[in-house]
């Protein structure tokens, strides 16, 4: 009975031990924790992986003749195609930055497409075209200042001349030497000569630009002038309309006459004109004189203000009488081929005091457009 129970009690009996506890994480004091750098550097490998994981891949490019049976294949990776972009691109960049980089004069030569022989070629007709035109300039505001001194200017404020004068003079020899040298030359003109033609012609151009400058002002102050009552009364009362409606067939000055055989000095113009042409005062004035003579026909003398007469020749015959008052424009005569001459004409002739002046000098050039200026 005592083994029984033994036995029971082994074998039925629960165990009461404590079950084991769990096993907890010992922490060194002096092991670093996981940080965003860590993290990162995990994030980046993974990525460099998978990137040269595609690079590593390779594209099959295949090429298949029409005509042969042979298929050419050709293997690449990611990395030679990228790598060959790069390379274009690069070039590509360089190229066009060095493009930008090139000047605006090389840029226009190359354009141009001028060589050097060709550019010195042109430098030289630009500077023979130049010339003619700087004397034209130098005519005209020539003209200007004696015009203006002629109103009473300033001769000695408004005019150029002295030290500035003869190195003009200097720059435009120089300049015309240097052209002459390079037209016997042709393309075989040095660079040299090229640039010192240039130089002067800039020189000049500056000079002219100057000039014309000076010219536009004197002008302003010569039409300034005119508008003053002095001066309007002077223009009412100078002889500056034509006679008669025609043509010039002889100047003033020395001609050949045909009617005499010789040279002789015309004191007035030879006007051509259909006959019984109206002829008329040309300002105001008063009838000095009507005769007739064998060299002159019937002729008409009128006296003006200021010492100014005129002389109108050849008439056939005349519309006022001695001592009328004519105005200016008005109706005097008709012309006509009296007196020594071949063709009916009208003699006409300005006089200041006693001498006898050009006559064109007076005349009003707005009726040019039906007298003929060649033959002036």
């Amino acid at each position: 009975m005592a083994k029984k129970s033994t036995r029971k009690s082994s074998s039925g009996s629960k165990s009461t031990r404590p079950a084991p506890a769990p096993e907890l994480e010992t922490i060194h004091p002096l092991q670093p924790r996981s940080s965003r750098w860590d993290e990162f550097r995990a994030w980046f490998e993974e990525y460099r992986e998978r990137v040269h994981k595609k690079g590593r891949e390779r594209l099959t490019i295949m090429v298949i003749p029409h005509t042969e049976k042979q298929i050419f294949n050709l293997h690449v990776n990611l990395y030679t195609v990228v790598g060959a972009v790069a390379v274009l691109t690069i070039v590509l960049m360089v190229s066009i930055l060095t493009l930008v980089g090139k000047s605006g004069e090389d840029i226009q030569y190359y354009d141009m497409g001028l060589t050097n022989s060709q550019f010195n070629v042109q430098t030289t007709r630009m500077a023979e075209e130049m010339l003619p035109l700087h004397n034209l300039i130098q005519t005209y505001s020539n003209t200007i200042a004696e015009l203006y001194f002629k109103l009473d200017g300033e001769p000695l404020q408004e005019a150029q001349g002295g030290a500035a004068g003869s190195v003009l003079s200097q720059e435009l020899q120089s300049l015309k030497n240097l052209v002459e040298e390079c037209k016997k030359l042709g393309e075989d003109c040095d660079q040299a000569r090229t640039e010192e033609i240039l130089r002067r012609v800039i020189y000049l151009s500056r000079q002219d630009n100057q000039n014309l400058r000076h010219a536009v002002a004197l002008s302003d102050k010569i039409l300034g002038q005119l508008k003053t009552k002095e001066k309007k009364n002077l223009l009412k009362n100078t002889p500056s309309i034509w006679p008669v409606k025609g043509y010039v067939l002889a100047p003033y000055g020395w001609q050949i006459d045909a009617m005499r055989g010789r040279k002789v000095f015309r004191s007035g113009l030879e006007i051509g004109a259909l006959p019984g042409s109206e002829v008329v005062a040309t300002a105001p004035g008063e009838i000095s004189l009507i005769d007739y003579n064998p060299e002159l026909g019937l002729h008409v003398w009128i006296g003006h203000r200021f010492g100014m007469r005129t002389l109108y020749a050849h008439l056939d015959r005349v519309t006022v009488a001695k001592n009328d008052k004519v105005q200016k424009g008005q109706l005097i005569a008709y012309s006509g081929k009296t007196g020594m001459t071949s063709v009916p004409m009208v003699y006409y002739e300005v006089h200041v005091g006693t001498v006898a002046y050009n006559p064109y000098a007076f005349l009003n050039h707005i009726q040019d457009e039906w007298l003929n200026p060649k033959n002036l």
